[in-house]
Formats: C-alpha cells, structure tokens, sequence
C-alpha cells in the first residue's frame, strides 16, 4: 500500500470521524504526522532512484566508448595491451646551497676591545646607606600601649615569678600586657594617651633645642 493510498484511506476514515476524547485525538495527530513523514521519504526515495537510472545510462555509454575505441586501436595494431605505465613517484627534492654562517662573537669580547682589551665586569649594586644616628638625638616617645608596657612590665613579671616559681619568656610577657590592654576600659586608656601627649610635648621641646644646639 503505497501513501497515497493511506492518505486516501485516512482522509475517508476523517470524514467518518466525530469529535474524539483528548487521548485518542492525540494519537490520530500523531498517525498524521507520520503519513507526513511517510511521504517525504518516498519521495526522497523517487529522486534517488531516478538519479541511480541517470548514472546507469552514463556508465553504460562510457563503456560503449570504451569498447569503440579498443576496437579502433585492435585495427591499427596498436599494441596498447602490453605498455608499461612508468610513473616517477619520487619527489624531485632540490639541493639548496648552504648558506653561510656568520660567527658570532659574544658579548662581553666585543666589549673588551671596544675598551682597549680591559675587562668590563658587571657593577654590582650597593645598598644605600643609611645616615648614622646621632645617639645624642632626643628618642622618640612611646604610645599609649608602649607607655602601659614600660608601667605594667613589672607587674606581670613579678607575678610570673609569684606562681610559677620561674621568670616568664618576653613571649609570655608580651600576650599577658597585649590581653590586659585589651581588658582596660576607654576611660583607664586614656591616661596612657593623655601620657604620651605629654611626652610628644616633651620630645618636640627637646628637638628643638638640639637642633638649636646643632646648628651652632
């Protein structure tokens, strides 16, 4: 049964058709598309069959022509049957002359005789180096956590030595006064700041009489 005959039979059984629950209208439409599809493959079918009848006639032409002209080379006694095809394979591979190497001298014997056969070594470089400080030099003051250090040092040492029997290591030391900085409250820290404004007042007093000093 070819598709157009289940085309003819499926518009037929339409036309018979009343309206049909939604399940079974679902399969119809799915029975439509494959008619569909049905069709364009026969008809892909029918140009492929028509283009294999085209290259049957071609083929069958060529061999004519081919037989017309063995026939022809037969009568002048052509002995083409027993001819050797020679066919060179092998690249033709040109030989380029060398070209020559200039020789290069390095670098560092260029620049000896360019300077007069002395050696240039690289300059290695030095540090800059840092002015001395004068020990005279008033010292900076510490901060407020620095001016609690030099306060509380004692304390915490004298109390290391009270429980463990033992100095404590300036590790130890250092966490036990970072920790009570921690603890003191904005006001009991603001009589370690008040003491390093104090002592910055103090330093600038004392630079300035050095510089003073200095000068002269």
């Amino acid at each position: 049964m070819t598709v157009q005959q289940l085309n003819s039979n499926n518009s037929d059984d339409s036309d018979d058709m009343v309206s049909l629950p939604p399940e079974e209208e679902i399969y119809r439409r799915k029975y439509q598309l494959l008619l569909e599809r049905c069709e364009v493959l026969q008809q892909d079918n029918e140009r492929i069959i028509n283009r294999i009848h085209e290259v049957k006639k071609v083929t069958k032409r060529y061999r004519k022509d081919i037989k017309l002209v063995i026939e022809r080379l037969d009568r002048h006694g052509d002995p083409f049957r027993s001819a050797v095809l020679e066919m060179d394979t092998k690249s033709e591979t040109v030989q380029r002359p060398a070209r020559p190497v200039a020789k290069v001298q390095p670098v560092a014997k260029q620049t000896d005789k360019q300077n007069g056969g002395k050696k240039t070594g690289a300059k290695r470089k030095t540090k800059a180096e840092k002015p001395e400080k004068d020990p005279n030099a008033p010292k900076k003051p510490c901060n407020a956590f620095f001016q609690f250090c030099q306060e509380q040092r004692p304390l915490v040492v004298a109390e290391a030595n009270s429980e463990v029997g033992a100095e404590p290591s300036k590790q130890e030391v250092t966490r036990q006064l970072a920790s009570r900085w921690r603890a003191l409250t904005n006001d009991e820290k603001r009589v370690y700041v008040a003491m390093f404004e104090r002592s910055k007042e103090k330093y600038a007093e004392e630079m300035t009489a050095y510089n003073i000093k200095k000068e002269q």
